[in-house]
């Protein structure tokens, strides 16, 4: 950059040296003057970078001159290039302002190269100046128009600077605050001592706080919590000469901070004392996050149980799987909501009865969903005790008009048939006798049958259910042709009506009078899905498609039709249900489904306990 000079001298000859030397040099520019008054007269219509004057001048020595501008100009850099040496000239120039000083005489280069560095360092270091007086400008207009508090202090704590917004807040005036103690004024009477101990320790160790909260005093008395960053001022020397400290009001926010504390102190204490869990689904990074008590609902850690949706619907139980699948697509497709129902497994195990209401919170943002799970198993398990309740007593309803409609319907059917087959045989041919007799014959038989079904059929659900250790009940009556093989655990028992004995014992008659060539029968149990099945297989000729869910109908096949109807009265007492699902051909293959909680593995000793 280009470095404008006014050069002042009354000998001519150095006017026109200096100038000529000067301008050789690439980024100097040299004007000219005989006098410090036209040289006035020129700072007036031109600004310069910087003025080299000569010392002894008439009308106005160099050291008037300087004086002049220095009242007139200002900081313009000023060298006094004179070929006076004496001490006193020297003290009284840099007194007055001056920059440099330059005595005449010696190697003409070497003087002139001399003079034309300490020009150059002389501007530079006023530019350096005024760059720094210029940012120091913006910074502080910066700290008057943000909306945060500023202010500056000195190492005894009085006041430099302070911004507007400090004097809005506080209420103070600028000249209330500048020049006086900080701390004796806005600080806290409480805190005043503490707070100026601290900082005048801060000052003699040369260090201090970068980040702190302070409460500030306002002028009518109020307390405000303040946000501080601390900013050290140091010297030329690297001594701590203060601190510019900006800050935020963040009274408002610790208020709510608290009360957001405080209120989750109270969501927590309600969503725990009623079992509730909280969660929040981030489909987008497939993060779930649970409220605290999810442990003591489900029993996982967080981190066992916070790994994504995957890893959550595992844990479904599979037969409600599907639900909650398609519960979750829907709010999912809708921005919706939405409520299900599943088992979910503990982390014991077991499986626990959960009500998930889930929606979306924000439909500007579909990729969040929020639920709230709640611990239903004990309303489920009283909800199924009563549907259990009315089943009964639908059951027994049922019982009683099947046992009445035995009574007078089929019975008196029978009844009617035998008097009328009596009749004709009063007027019958004697070679017409024996077929008339056997008429007789199998409607007695029957009328038998449903006596001895309608006994055993009363009993059905008259005494309380008891566990049954399932070997016991396979020692039933064996057949001469049949081989009957017990895969079953012998610690296993089961949860049934104590007619269950007549399931087993129905289910080896079934396979005598239908299964045609059954010569071995096998029995076995596994677990499905939480629940217990027990597989009755023999090797009959099996069950033709069509008939799969006919044979369990009352009075459905080709002798009584009672055994299979009387099984499914007396399993389903207690929940147990039957099925055939073999293959025609190929044997007969019963399975009894026991469902959870009906089952058990126990000892002779745990049984004698009990």
């Amino acid at each position: 950059m280009m470095i404008s000079v006014l050069y002042v001298d009354d000998e001519s000859d150095f006017l026109f040296l200096v100038k000529k030397f000067l301008e050789n040099e690439p980024d100097l520019s040299v004007d000219t003057t005989s006098t410090a008054q036209e040289a006035l007269a020129k700072l007036d219509t031109k600004s310069y970078d910087v003025i080299v004057s000569d010392y002894q001048m008439p009308g106005m020595d160099g050291i008037q001159f300087l004086q002049k501008v220095r009242t007139l100009y200002g900081s313009i850099p000023f060298i006094l290039f004179t070929g006076k040496g004496r001490e006193e000239v020297v003290i009284t120039a840099l007194n007055s302002g001056a920059d440099f000083y330059l005595q005449k005489g010696g190697e003409v280069v070497s003087q002139f190269t001399e003079l034309a560095h300490k020009i150059r360092q002389a501007v530079e270091r006023k530019r350096a100046e005024d760059r720094l007086i210029e940012s120091d400008r913006r910074f502080r207009k910066t700290l008057q128009t943000m909306k945060l508090i500023a202010f500056q202090l000195d190492n005894d704590g009085k006041v430099l600077f302070c911004n507007d917004h400090l004097l809005n807040l506080t209420g103070w005036n600028r000249e209330e605050l500048m020049g006086q103690d900080f701390f004796a004024i806005a600080v806290p009477e409480k805190l005043r001592k503490v707070k100026k101990e601290l900082f005048q320790d801060a000052m003699q160790k040369g260090t201090i706080s970068q980040h702190e909260e302070m409460k500030l005093l306002l002028r009518n008395g109020d307390i405000r919590d303040i946000d501080v960053m601390n900013t050290d001022l140091r010297d030329e020397h690297g001594a701590l000469i203060g601190y510019m400290c900006i800050g935020d009001d963040v009274t408002e926010r610790k208020f709510a901070r608290k009360e957001l504390a405080a209120w989750r102190n109270r969501y927590k204490i309600v969503t725990t004392s009623i079992g509730l869990v909280v969660y929040d689904y981030d489909m987008a990074h497939d993060r779930i996050i649970m409220s605290e008590n999810a442990e003591s609902v489900f029993g996982y850690c967080y981190n066992e149980i916070s790994q994504g949706f995957d890893q959550w619907i595992s844990l479904v139980h599979p037969d409600d799987r599907k639900d909650a699948l398609e519960a979750f697509h829907a709010v999912k497709a809708t921005s919706g909501g939405g409520n299900v129902r599943y088992r979910f497994r503990h982390k014991d195990g077991h499986y626990i009865w959960i009500e998930d209401r889930v929606s979306v919170p924000d439909l500007r943002d579909p990729t969040r969903l929020m639920g709230i799970m709640a611990d239903i198993t004990e309303k489920q398990e009283a909800e199924e005790a009563l549907r259990f309740s009315e089943s009964k007593l639908k059951s027994a309803n049922e019982k009683l008009s099947l046992l009445s409609s035995i009574t007078r319907h089929d019975i008196t059917n029978s009844l009617s048939a035998m008097q009328g087959f009596l009749s004709l045989m009063e007027d019958c041919e004697c070679h017409e006798l024996p077929n008339f007799m056997n008429k007789l014959e199998l409607i007695i038989d029957s009328i038998q049958a449903q006596i001895n079904f309608s006994r055993e059929y009363e009993q059905v659900g008259v005494k309380e259910p008891k566990w049954f250790k399932v070997q016991q009940l396979l020692a039933v009556t064996p057949s001469e042709n049949i081989r009957l093989v017990s895969q079953i655990n012998p610690d296993l028992e089961i949860f049934a009506d104590y007619m269950v004995p007549k399931v087993f014992y129905n289910l080896l008659l079934n396979a005598q009078n239908h299964g045609k060539h059954v010569t071995f029968i096998e029995v076995s149990s596994h677990e499905e899905y939480g629940n217990l099945v027990i597989v009755w297989q023999d090797n009959g000729i099996g069950v033709p498609l069509s008939e799969k869910e006919l044979i369990f109908s009352y009075g459905y096949g080709k002798n009584t039709g009672f055994g299979l109807y009387l099984i499914t009265e007396i399993l389903k007492i207690t929940g147990i249900s039957i099925r055939e699902n073999g293959e025609e051909g190929k044997g007969a293959r019963f399975e009894i489904k026991v469902p959870a909680g009906g089952f058990r593995f126990c000892s002779q000793a745990c049984q004698t306990s009990q």
